[in-house]
């Protein structure tokens, strides 16, 4: 036993006789205590031992005080009701006679825990203010407000007050509600609610603690007042940031608290998931993959997400050269030892990509590759039914030749009831894909399961489907990001177009554990769709960039509606009617059975398909499209858009700064 250990049991022995006197004393008075005196001597003489072993076995020795917490109170708790439940016994035992009174036992407890948690508390607060004088003497700290009276504002406050390394000070809280102004937390003032940043800013000024940086809150990220709160506090010149990390990581380790600016993607109130790899892991993990697409916003991150996993070796395949050689020279920066090869073509191409599968023989394969600009698609059928269909086609063909584990087809949303060329092109590829898994699952008739297929069983085909990923490449991101930096205006199709969103990360993710679960189920042909939550009205998200970057819609920069491209629609759904979603063991990911196809039929009206992609005639293509994909109903024409003296801005805002533009 260290010395250290020696001196916190001596204490706890102390404060346990000091506890028993108290207690009688406070029951008998100052009289009667001393007239039986005696008897309390014997009582604690049996007690005090009893009460050692009870805080040796609770571990109270081995609880460094400076580091003291609500769990070793707990525990102190636990240890002490062991000698109150001592005494209890005592009374019980004496049948009548007069040795421990019943109300010592719970005075007992209740001052024992005081003596035993006190001095610990108290401690642990004189050394965390001795080291915050030292850490901070002298150094300049940032003034910063923390937006959120919450749990992960608590934990932030907690930390920054402690933290020696830190160079951010808290001067105060903003709370959306006005009965917590006033109140404290950690020693930090509430001092204003969402609504009066202004006034806030101006009494810290006064004050000389005017903050450089308003801090975002995650449950501030998620409220509604966030907009306006964003754009109050870039008009008054107050950078808005938030916690680049997960809270649970704030606490841990010695590194400081990193900040990052409030991009978009913050502010669509989608909370991040628990994502459990393991699976991922055991499929990826030392296995060859096969990236198609792999320069495009999905495909990269595919390759960066499947490079974690420890693949054996990986197959870069892409058409752009520039965005192939970004992707590959990022993978090799990340992990040197790995396995990367760049393979600069196209799935177009048959006879290239057949080689490809017969040198590098992948065992699993992510068809990311596609055309899939709504309005280019629709104006350039021959080229998207050859990528995104009969491309789509090869690759199937080539995963089931060199015994692929698993190929997984990356699909949209707007392959649901689709009424574009896209959609259309996209829903053939998921037939052909459920259409492969069928076929191979007729292979094992009779077998019980084909969960878990081993190497030389048929090939696993899914199909994984979602909606608009932000800050993808052709995306509204970007281009309202460059409208805004043009000074406007902001061009949105039509004010009730609203459509899904998720991030690359999180889509990519939920796909990667779609496809493991995908691979040892025994579902046959799946369609596996992302939760992608509440769809936003595009307008809404414009107004959102808008107000991010301090300044007001319809005011500052105006919004255009343009009017529906061609092949679009207001509104995109993830299933359509005949389907029928039920959850998986993946949080986030549904999954819907594929409706059977006639593999002759399905085979001959892709020769079709061909036929007319070869004659490059574009009619021709959209005919044998509508043939393939019974559900495809060509848009006849965009909604109007509605006039000006409509109004189109929410909640009654004046829309006098709104234009609109046919066409």
């Amino acid at each position: 036993m260290t010395r250290r250990q020696i001196i916190i049991v001596a204490h706890d022995v102390v404060m346990t006789a000091v506890a028993l006197l108290v207690s009688f004393f406070l029951r008998w008075g100052q009289v009667e205590f001393l007239a039986r005196l005696d008897r309390i001597a014997v009582v604690c003489a049996l007690t005090i031992p009893l009460a050692a072993l009870a805080y040796w076995f609770a571990g109270l020795q081995r609880l460094p005080w400076r580091y003291v917490s609500t769990l070793d109170l707990t525990r102190i708790a636990l240890a002490v009701t062991v000698p109150a439940i001592f005494l209890a016994l005592a009374d019980f035992v004496a049948r009548g006679a007069v040795i421990v009174p019943r109300t010592v036992p719970v005075i007992y407890w209740l001052v024992q825990v005081a003596l035993l948690a006190g001095p610990r508390v108290l401690y642990r607060a004189h050394r965390n203010r001795r080291r915050d004088r030292r850490a901070f003497k002298g150094a300049y700290r940032m003034p910063v407000l923390i937006a959120g009276v919450g749990d992960q504002a608590e934990q932030l406050v907690r930390r920054l007050r402690r933290d020696e390394i830190s160079s951010l000070d808290p001067v105060g809280l903003l709370s959306p509600k006005e009965r917590h102004l006033g109140d404290t937390i950690h020693g930090v003032p509430i001092i204003g609610g969402f609504g009066d940043l202004e006034e806030t800013l101006r009494r810290l000024d006064e004050r000389g603690r005017k903050p450089r940086r308003l801090v975002l809150t995650r449950e501030v990220l998620e409220s509604e007042g966030v907009d306006a709160l964003v754009a109050s506090a870039r008009r008054l010149g107050l950078a808005t940031v938030r916690v680049s990390e997960a809270m649970t990581q704030i606490g841990e380790g010695e590194a400081a608290v990193k900040l990052a600016p409030v991009a978009i993607d913050d502010l669509l109130g989608r909370s991040a998931r628990e994502a459990d790899l393991s699976a991922v892991r055991a499929l990826a993990g030392g296995r060859r993959v096969l990236v198609t697409g792999a320069g495009g916003s999905i495909g990269s991150e595919l390759c960066r997400q499947i490079l974690d996993m420890g693949p054996k070796a990986m197959v870069l395949l892409d058409h752009s050269e520039l965005a192939l050689w970004s992707i590959a020279k990022e993978l090799r920066a990340r992990d040197p030892s790995a396995e990367i090869r760049q393979h600069l073509g196209s799935v177009c191409d048959a006879r290239d990509l057949a080689g490809i599968f017969e040198e590098f023989r992948p065992e699993l394969v992510f068809h990311a590759a596609a055309l899939k600009h709504v309005d280019l698609v629709e104006t350039h059928p021959v080229a998207a039914a050859a990528t995104n269909t009969l491309g789509t086609r090869e690759v199937a063909r080539l995963a089931r030749e060199v015994g692929a584990v698993c190929a997984v087809f990356i699909s949209t949303d707007k392959a649901v009831d689709p009424v574009s060329v896209l959609g259309a092109t996209k829903r053939a590829g998921e037939l052909v894909f459920a259409a492969a898994d069928r076929a191979g699952a007729a292979t094992l008739a009779g077998a019980a399961t084909v969960a878990g297929r081993a190497a030389g069983e048929p090939t696993r085909f899914l199909s994984v489907r979602f909606g608009n990923v932000l800050g993808s490449s052709g995306s509204v991101i970007p281009l309202f990001t460059e409208q805004l930096q043009a000074g406007g205006p902001i061009t949105v199709t039509h004010p009730d177009v609203e459509r899904y969103f998720m991030t690359i990360s999180e889509a990519v993710t939920l796909v990667l554990m779609a496809s493991a679960e995908g691979a040892r189920s025994s579902e046959v042909s799946p369609v596996y769709v992302l939760d992608m939550g509440q769809p936003v009205r595009i307008v809404d998200l414009a107004r959102r960039m808008i107000r991010l970057a301090g300044l007001e819609p319809e005011i500052d920069i105006e919004i255009v509606f343009t009017g529906l491209r061609p092949g679009e629609r207001l509104r995109e759904a993830l299933e359509s009617a005949g389907e029928e979603l039920h959850p998986t063991a993946v949080p986030g990911v549904r999954s819907a059975a594929s409706r059977e196809v006639d593999p002759a039929a399905l085979e001959e009206r892709l020769g079709r398909l061909r036929a007319a992609v070869e004659a490059h005639d574009g009619p021709a293509v959209v005919a044998a499209l509508q043939a393939l994909v019974a559900d495809y109903r060509p848009a006849e024409g965009p909604p109007a858009l509605p006039s000006p003296a409509e109004g189109t801005e929410s909640g009654g805002a004046k829309p006098a700064r709104l234009r609109i533009v046919s066409g």
